[in-house]
């Protein structure tokens, strides 16, 4: 699958807010999986969307259709805005699109030291993944790759306590386990309170 991220710094939420609701005309395009988005909790003024893919040729098919179109009606309501586009690696439970009763995202931006790329893909299939998943609240996620050594985690949780449990009794242990600071060059993360008028689902098979 590919995984497209866009974070956006926005002139207005409401005007932003009312306007990204144009993108339910996703709902149909061909290999469209399906996408959601929120507000940065950490700054107010970001907003983060992510959209599933089936593959990069689907993509490709509806960058060069009506994309524009749709793009054109939230004109002028951003300053900036960052697309960043990923593979997909590994499935965290249940794929973003499988659950819709989901409050919060979790997103971590990982470069990789070029030697440690493959214990940190390892690591995050045999210890992260696991202990995620057995952690009441979680609700799936991805773990997907651009370039040699760029990767993202993005997380769903049912809510803000649940993750920040899950901070408190699991994260020390699979942290001391999975030795990160080893592999890991930087690290930049994002908690996004989802809006749920953001979300598309998918184009049904």
């Amino acid at each position: 699958m590919l995984l497209k991220w866009i974070r956006c710094t926005v002139n207005g939420r409401v005007e932003f807010d009312r306007r990204q609701r144009a993108w339910a005309d996703l709902r149909g395009f061909a290999g469209f999986l399906g996408q959601r988005g929120g507000w940065d909790r950490a700054n107010s003024s970001v907003a983060h969307v992510f959209g599933l893919w089936a593959d990069r040729a689907s993509y490709q098919a509806f960058m060069s259709g009506p994309h524009d179109l749709i793009a054109s009606r939230q004109a002028n309501t951003f300053t900036d805005v960052d697309v960043l586009l990923y593979e997909t690696q590994q499935t965290i439970g249940h794929t973003p699109e499988e659950v819709n009763r989901q409050q919060m995202l979790r997103v971590a931006r990982c470069k990789v030291h070029a030697g440690r790329v493959s214990h940190f893909t390892e690591v995050q299939a045999s210890v992260w993944n696991p202990g995620m998943i057995r952690t009441p609240g979680f609700q799936g996620g991805v773990f997907a790759q651009r370039e040699l050594n760029e990767f993202l985690v993005v997380t769903q949780w049912e809510n803000s306590d649940a993750h920040d449990e899950y901070l408190r009794e699991r994260f020390p242990g699979l942290r001391e386990h999975a030795t990160p600071d080893l592999d890991v060059q930087s690290i930049i993360g994002h908690q996004i309170v989802l809006q749920a008028t953001w979300y598309v689902p998918g184009t049904p098979s």
